[in-house]
């Protein structure tokens, strides 16, 4: 199935799968590499102290072009992260071109990988799930919601984990939409459905515009997310714990609608004004 990308090689990819490895993303990556020679060495540097990664050279230099073509797509992307902060030292505007770059690749290549603001490499799950992730975030870049994302960022590092911690992350997702309704509840002693479907849908209903059908739909969505908390109270901090930890796709699931329901309340907390969370 055609995308939107401009480029026929990339327009027509298969993206049914992430991949784990691509040669064009290999080339691109050696392509935003920086070609001064003393930001190399100062890779070639930390890569071998840092990493223990030690690329091939000789009398001419330095073999990146072989490194970024043949080394492990594990080494490849450990250079990745240090080449980000050797740059970042030598200035914002060369480390952001650099990030972007390798963002890029990553997303025309349909790779299982994602780089964040630091130059980390983490696993992905889908465009879909990843575009949920960063939208979420930026609602929750307001200062007053900075305890929430914290909490929602945990529960994408615990999904991130090899394994994963399938059971931290729900609970850290379940924890950051608390976190947004006890703010704008701050007499609610904890997130339940009643609080959902009556009180966090009136003060959305009166905060928001609409005509009468966008109102009912709104006020369904509030139905929907009263029963998702109810059902996640099976996994929220303070049970029992002795249930198994869930799978990675229903985590994956739970991530992905919970980062809906927290992107409408945490947008209705920064439209009324709240206060920061303790």
């Amino acid at each position: 199935m055609a995308n939107d990308h401009p480029l026929f090689i990339y327009r027509y990819l298969d993206r049914a799968n992430p991949r784990g490895d691509s040669p064009g993303f290999r080339v691109r990556a050696h392509a935003a590499f920086p070609g001064e020679d003393s930001l190399q060495s100062q890779v070639w540097k930390e890569l071998r102290a840092e990493a223990g990664i030690q690329v091939e050279t000789s009398q001419w230099g330095v073999y990146w072009q072989e490194f970024f073509r043949k080394a492990p797509m594990n080494e490849v992307l450990t250079s990745i992260t240090v080449t980000f902060g050797v740059l970042r030292g030598h200035g914002v505007n060369r480390s952001k071109q650099y990030l972007a770059a390798i963002a890029r690749a990553l997303a025309d290549e349909h790779m299982g990988f994602r780089i964040d603001d630091n130059g980390i490499i983490h696993y992905a799950v889908d465009e879909v799930f990843e575009g949920e992730r960063s939208s979420t975030l930026a609602v929750l870049n307001a200062p007053v919601l900075a305890v929430s994302r914290c909490a929602y960022e945990a529960a994408y590092q615990y999904l991130d984990q090899r394994p994963p911690d399938t059971k931290a992350a729900v609970r850290s997702i379940f924890e950051a939409i608390e976190i947004v309704a006890r703010q704008l509840n701050p007499k609610s002693r904890n997130l339940h459905a009643n609080l959902c479907r009556e009180t966090l849908r009136d003060q959305y209903l009166t905060a928001c515009q609409g005509d009468a059908v966008e109102m009912r739909v709104w006020a369904g969505m509030f139905d929907s997310m009263a029963l998702w908390v109810q059902a996640m109270h099976e996994y929220r901090h303070g049970q029992v714990d002795n249930i198994a930890p869930p799978s990675e796709e229903f985590a994956v699931y739970i991530l992905s609608s919970g980062s809906a329901y927290l992107r409408l309340i945490g947008e209705l907390a920064v439209r009324v004004g709240v206060q920061p969370a303790p």
